[in-house]
């Protein structure tokens, strides 16, 4: 197959899936955008695999709606031409903004190129978040973005609450394949806590509370003002955050020199990273609960840590750290008394918290085996309908 994999956030799962394609001979395209302000996987070399970044010459603007807008439009104009110069025979495309979806979308029925939609959140109902649920805009966004669903010749859904989802709103089950998300092991070795990145930043020593990934105001960074407060006066305890969006911006302005704020670290720093951390934390409010499965909390379950979460009950992570891998505690969102008392417990536990970090990553280990999370796809694509894409000889360049 000749795969074009549409990445826009650039995370690590998504690319480790397009380099499990090229080892098993498949042409795989993998494009994502550098635009954005999230973190992003290293893009190591991998056979079969061509990584093409889609740029659009500015950071791309999340919160001004039409400035936003804007910037879809450039975004997905610009993966078409990536599209037509390397002349997919399927298209899987994944967290991509609705227009840029919609503009990738008038490429594949006009080039017969059969797409897969990944459906990693539900974009209308966080754009409610923003602009209000009974808004135009977040109407307008559903009714797009359930035209570009009901039109995909299959969609992966990442979880059961987003299949149900789909099929209350008449979406049929021969459409839809559930494949939850994953970390790659390979990329996310368990690391000694003791390590270089520790050290550098003077941790060794001390108990460390970690956050590390995108803070929007959808995680609750309140939360972490909370843990900071409760251990402000405990010298042998440290909140870490490494962030950044909205929500940490905000919790710079809430706080002082604690917690200690960092900026995004490369992508092969990251063992280092979480392995220097005794307690890594995963926040997601109540009213993102129903579209949002966070993925950083697989990468904690790779780092072989306990995770401390504050996330809606019928989330996944939820059901993944307490029920399916017992790797940490789960407390109800803006439980923060709840969650001050479950780190003082941990961090005064430190067989317990070896013990939900074993847990933890063995439960990664079945779990985010690669070659079967590959099987799964590659039978999704072999059902879609291929028809040969027009044969457009286009030279140009992203």
């Amino acid at each position: 197959m000749r795969i074009l994999l549409v990445d826009y956030a650039g995370h690590p799962f998504q690319y480790d899936l397009s380099c499990e394609f090229g080892s098993r001979g498949h042409e795989v395209t993998h494009t994502y955008s550098s635009s954005t302000l999230t973190p992003q996987t290293g893009f190591e070399p991998s056979i079969n695999v061509v990584v093409e970044p889609v740029s659009i010459d500015r950071p791309f603007e999340k919160y001004r709606i039409f400035r936003r807008l804007r910037d879809e439009v450039s975004y997905g104009v610009r993966t078409v031409l990536l599209a037509r110069r390397s002349r997919p025979d399927r298209i899987l495309a994944s967290n991509v903004p609705l227009v840029s979806l919609f503009i990738l979308w008038l490429y594949a029925v006009a080039y017969r190129c059969p797409k897969v939609l990944w459906l990693q959140d539900l974009q209308s109902g966080l754009a409610g978040m923003i602009n209000g649920q009974a808004g135009l805009v977040p109407n307008l966004l559903r009714r797009l973005e359930y035209f570009l669903i009901r039109r995909a010749d299959h969609v992966v859904a990442i979880s059961d609450g987003f299949a149900q989802e789909l099929a209350s709103s008449g979406i049929g089950d021969s459409q839809v394949t559930v494949i939850e998300n994953w970390a790659p092991l390979s990329a996310l070795p368990e690391r000694p806590r003791a390590n270089p990145w520790s050290a550098t930043q003077g941790l060794d020593g001390k108990t460390v509370l970690l956050y590390s990934g995108t803070l929007g105001m959808k995680h609750s960074p309140g939360m972490l003002k909370a843990l900071a407060e409760e251990f402000e006066l405990d010298e042998n305890v440290e909140v870490v955050v490494i962030a950044e969006g909205t929500g940490a911006d905000w919790l710079r302005a809430q706080l002082g020199p604690r917690p200690r704020m960092l900026p995004f670290q490369p992508f092969d720093a990251m063992p280092d990273v979480l392995g220097a951390g005794d307690i890594l934390i995963v926040l997601l409010e109540e009213n993102a609960g129903a579209f949002s499965v966070p993925s950083k909390t697989l990468s904690y379950l790779c780092a072989g840590r306990p995770v401390l979460g504050a996330v809606p009950a019928e989330n996944l992570a939820a059901e993944i750290i307490d029920r399916r891998a017992h790797a940490g505690v789960v407390v109800a969102p803006g439980a923060s008394t709840e969650m001050c008392r479950a780190a003082r417990r941990l961090v005064a536990s430190p067989s317990e918290r070896e013990a939900k970090g074993r847990a933890a990553r063995n439960y990664a280990e079945v779990a985010f085996e690669r070659n079967a999370i590959a099987d799964s796809f590659e039978k999704v694509l072999d059902l879609v309908p291929v028809s040969t894409p027009k044969n457009v000889g286009v030279t140009s360049h992203v």
